[in-house]
């Protein structure tokens, strides 16, 4: 069975929901959340925390940080992708457990004294660093980031030993907020905002043409475009699947551009509703109808002049 993007003669599905790197577009703010991750990390800063509402790219520059890091031998990475951990001993296992460490279940301070003397060790002798990518973090439990906090602790005069980058929703925001110790120890806060209608129609143009689509070929005709960037809220996850279903949605019909009422098709599908653009109107007199003259504006008394000024 053919593929159904295939029938657009692309080679790819441009819009999988995956956080695919092949797939990653860099853009405006996005470029710049990465560029002040990277400085944290350079500068062995310590604890950085993008914040995001689910769908608006935490996964995606997440991924893209990631292979970077993982293409330089001066960076050791380990990541935890769900930081949902019944006790701290356990959460420790997992920090050892992501850096190729195997520790026993001991005592939460003999396996942060292990972790202390790893941390030393690579990161002062081997002059290496070391980064900590905490997903989903608003899943965290106070117990564990009171854990993160005193694992930031280790430190040498002109560096952290550990960098912690945390990936979690809005909400993880007012709890470390409340946490004034650990609060002061963010280096940085990057909020991930919806994006505008410019970014999501250049999203739309990028993954089409990484899949294939020939330079000058249009795929989705204009009130598509529009009606799918007005659809996704400014969030990416909801334009990609939105248009993923409406190029699905084309493709059982034979079309092969995909108009807009193959992108309403997909948001029906999806129970997804926005409010219909206004018509313009436009009042045209009849062509018999003679030009209004306006009176000539008589003269005001004194009384009348005094009280226009006031009014």
């Amino acid at each position: 069975m053919s593929r159904y993007f295939r029938f657009f003669g692309l080679e790819r599905d441009p819009f999988l929901d995956t956080a695919d790197p092949f797939f990653y577009c860099e853009l405006g703010a996005l470029r710049k959340a990465k560029e002040r991750l990277f400085d944290s990390v350079d500068a062995s800063r310590g604890l950085t925390v993008v914040l995001g509402d689910p769908g608006t790219g935490k996964t995606s520059l997440s991924g893209a940080l990631e292979a970077e890091l993982l293409a330089d031998d001066r960076i050791v990475m380990g990541k935890i992708l769900d930081p949902t951990f019944a006790t701290e001993v356990e959460f420790l296992i997992a920090v050892g457990r992501v850096f190729g460490l195997a520790l026993p279940a001991r005592s939460s301070a003999a396996l942060k004294n292990a972790l202390k003397n790893f941390f030393f060790e690579t990161a002062v002798l081997e002059k290496r660093t070391l980064v900590l990518i905490v997903d989903e973090a608003q899943n965290l439990s106070d117990e564990n980031l009171e854990a993160l906090r005193l694992l930031l602790n280790y430190h040498v005069p002109q560096r952290k030993l550990l960098n912690i980058l945390l990936f979690g929703q809005s909400e993880l925001e007012a709890r470390i907020a409340a946490r004034g110790n650990l609060a002061d120890r963010v280096d940085g806060w990057i909020r991930l905002d919806l994006l505008d209608e410019p970014t999501l129609l250049a999203i739309l143009d990028y993954r089409l043409t990484k899949a294939g689509l020939a330079p000058g070929s249009h795929l989705l005709t204009a009130d598509a475009r529009a009606l799918l960037s007005q659809a996704s809220g400014g969030v990416p996850r909801r334009l990609t699947m939105l248009a993923h279903h409406a190029m699905r949605e084309a493709s059982d019909r034979a079309s092969t551009l995909v108009n807009e009422d193959h992108v309403r098709s997909a948001m029906t599908a999806r129970g997804i509703t926005v409010k219909p653009r206004p018509a313009v109107i436009e009042t045209i007199p009849p062509a018999s109808a003679e030009p209004a003259v306006p009176e000539p504006e008589r003269p005001r008394g004194l009384f009348s002049r005094l009280f226009a000024r006031r009014a």
